[in-house]
């Protein structure tokens, strides 16, 4: 099951990967600077991002092993 949302999504598949056991492969993204607009990182996503991260590692640490489920 898949929590977060927005980019930190990306960061949970990463880590769900990497502890079930899979090799992963980067490819860098480049991202262009907006020229119109405003942001679409809320604060929201950014605190999603920052503690979800801290979250599923004290996950993985507090059931023992390397392995996420």
């Amino acid at each position: 099951k898949v929590r977060f949302v927005g980019y930190a999504f990306q960061i949970e598949m990463k880590f769900k990967a990497i502890t079930s056991g899979f090799h992963v492969l980067e490819i860098p993204i480049i991202f262009t600077d907006r020229t119109l607009g405003e942001s679409k990182m809320s604060t929201k996503i950014f605190k999603e991002a920052f503690w979800g991260v801290i979250q599923l590692k004290l996950e993985v640490c507090l059931k023992g092993g390397n392995k996420y489920e």
